[in-house]
């Protein structure tokens, strides 16, 4: 093997072990963003919360489940989204977080202290 084999080998060893050394770089994580939305006025004054399960590639979460918590840990309420990630609650009283959990990644979590 010449020296020119060598290195176009070594080359192409290097260059694919950084790709799979850096394939991280590519992977997406969940994401959660919730907004008020106000009902009709003919149904009332409750203000329910819109919200959208996905991921940082801008792909769709799917039917996922969405869970309620209290501060205290307390599951107030799980909800499942539609086949686009969304999901319309009732927004909690008092103070509340929601988790998306996809199971594969850190979970996303909305703080209801993001509305304020």
């Amino acid at each position: 093997m010449n020296n020119k084999s060598l290195f176009n080998a070594c080359t192409s060893v290097l260059a694919f072990s950084t790709l799979l050394l850096c394939s991280k770089v590519y992977s997406h994580f969940p994401t959660l963003n919730c907004t008020p939305h106000q009902q009709d006025k003919h149904q009332g004054d409750k203000t329910k919360l819109s919200c959208q399960a996905g991921y940082s590639d801008a792909s769709l979460a799917g039917v996922v489940k969405l869970k309620v918590y209290s501060y205290d840990e307390v599951l107030l309420l799980s909800v499942t989204t539609a086949s686009d990630g969304s999901v319309l609650l009732n927004m909690p009283q008092g103070e509340y977080y929601i988790v998306f959990d996809p199971g594969h990644e850190s979970p996303a979590e909305f703080d209801y202290a993001e509305l304020q």
